[in-house]
Order: structure tokens, then sequence, then C-alpha cells
């Protein structure tokens, strides 16, 4: 959906994803490294992040953001959707470690958008999915205060998955 909510703090800028941040996304996201933590794990074409963005602006629950150096270095994205009265699903996070130079820019850009969630949404609760063998993003997730719910096997088999909740 297109919105006009920005938050600044800790040397980010999380602003409206553009159609040229999704293809930064796009090409982020497509690292070997960082597919395989997607639940959907295949490449994804230029053609398909386009068709996607486009539905992405006709949603009304759901709101992407672009995170941003101070200076406009682009370093990812993450995104609030299922949003409903008083909670919302946390996902699609990632960062560019390369471009950030520094740890901890994914915690930093969740509290922020924590921040805007309690602050600007209303929201009083955050949930989310994560691999549970994702040891970085459930590192990430647990700093910014959010706390294991559940555990349930993935679709794979193979794998678990990790249900975690913050109280805003």
């Amino acid at each position: 959906m297109e919105h006009t909510f920005t938050c600044r703090g800790h040397g980010l800028i999380l602003c409206p994803f553009s159609a040229k941040d999704s293809e930064c996304y796009r090409l982020l996201r497509n690292r070997e490294n960082n597919r395989r933590w997607f639940f959907f794990s295949d490449p994804i074409s230029r053609e398909a992040q386009e068709d996607w963005y486009r539905s992405y602006l006709k949603k009304d629950d759901e709101y992407m953001f672009s995170i941003y150096t101070e200076n406009g270095t682009f370093l990812g994205g993450a995104a609030l959707y299922h949003i409903g009265e008083h909670a919302a699903e946390f996902g699609r996070l990632i960062v560019d470690r390369t471009a950030a130079g520094r740890g901890g820019v994914g915690t930093l850009a969740l509290l922020l958008l924590c921040d805007l969630a309690r602050e600007q949404l209303g929201l009083i609760r955050l949930y989310l999915e994560v691999y549970e063998d994702n040891i970085p993003a459930v590192k990430t997730y647990e700093k910014a205060g959010f706390i294991l719910k559940g555990r349930r096997p993935a679709k794979d088999g193979m794998r678990y998955i990790n249900d975690m909740e913050k109280r805003l």
C-alpha cells in the first residue's frame, strides 16, 4: 500500500518502499545467503518483482519500508502486513551487511518499526514467523523484545518455525 510513514533514528531512515527500492530489494533478496531464509526461497525475476510491487500497492493491510542510512545508502527493507485493528505481522526484513558496515542494523530498524507501529498505527502487538535455524534473525528479534510463543514443523518437515511476538 502506498503510505507516507517515515521514521528516523540510530542513523537510519525507514521510508515508504518505492519501485526503485523494490528492484534493489530483489537483488539483495536473491543472493544465495539471503534466499534460503525466506519461506519462498526461489530466485525472483525482475518481472515477478514488478508484478509483486504492483499488487502490493493495491493492498490495504500492508506497509513495506525501505531502510536507508542518513546519507542515502539503501540497506534493505522490512514490512508490516496483515495489519488489523490492534496487531500486525512483521517480516521481510533484510539488510545488506556489506553496505551497512556494522552489525545490529536489523535490530535498530525493527525497533524503529515497533515505535512506528505503536505511535502512528496504534498497534499493541506484532508477531512473526522465523526459521528456528536462522540464528541471526532469531537473535535480532529477541534483542528487539520478541518472545517465543510456539514452535512447529515447517512444510518441508526438515526444519522448524518459531512463532514470536512482542507487546508494544
